[in-house]
């Protein structure tokens, strides 16, 4: 019995050690092209300059306004939640979001960003988003897309892409992002 169980571990070990192994330094490894989460040619961005205080303000006021509701939604809720069929970025300017002035550089290193991932996002933020930047992705000056950012906790909501956004928003991408939209702000 002891010979077979021998025999056995031997029969075992010997074709574990000649199973086939991957030499990492010669195995050239094969960057995927990653497809962008929308077929746009511009990118327009917008942000709001609105403080903490002001817009608690606002959320603690009794009687609002419809267009006060309207930009509580915009600000920390998932609105819209499809692509609108009336023209966003009216809304946007008419709750004073001011629409940055982006290089073709920038649009390129932003469709970077909004691309596909190899990676999952792994972290989540229980807090309240404060969606103070928007990305509206055009193609021949239509909305195809639409990105709201939270830079601050690290969320997001994007809709219009037909490609999975699941490892969207990892923290040195929102850096990144955050870098080109804001890169005169001093972080903390």
């Amino acid at each position: 019995m002891k010979k077979f169980i021998f025999i056995i571990t031997a029969i075992v070990l010997l074709s574990c050690n000649n199973s086939k192994r991957a030499d990492i330094n010669k195995e050239k490894v094969v960057k995927k092209e990653l497809r962008p989460f929308f077929d746009a040619d511009k990118i327009d961005h917008y942000y709001l300059d609105i403080s903490d205080d002001n817009f608690f303000k606002l959320i603690r006021k009794e009687n609002k306004t419809e267009k006060e509701k309207e930009l509580i939604n915009i600000y920390i809720h998932t609105f819209p939640d499809n692509i609108p069929k009336v023209d966003f970025e009216k809304t946007l300017l008419n709750h004073n979001y001011k629409k940055s002035n982006l290089s073709s550089k920038d649009e390129k290193n932003i469709e970077n960003i909004f691309s596909e991932k190899d990676s999952l996002k792994n972290d989540a933020c229980a807090c309240i988003a404060e969606y103070k930047d928007v990305f509206i992705f055009k193609k021949n000056e239509k909305t195809v897309g639409i990105a709201k950012i939270c830079f601050k906790n690290a969320r997001f909501q994007i809709i219009g892409s037909k490609i999975n956004t699941e490892g969207f928003g990892l923290i040195n991408e929102l850096e990144r992002l955050e870098s080109i939209v804001s890169p005169n702000e001093k972080k903390p």
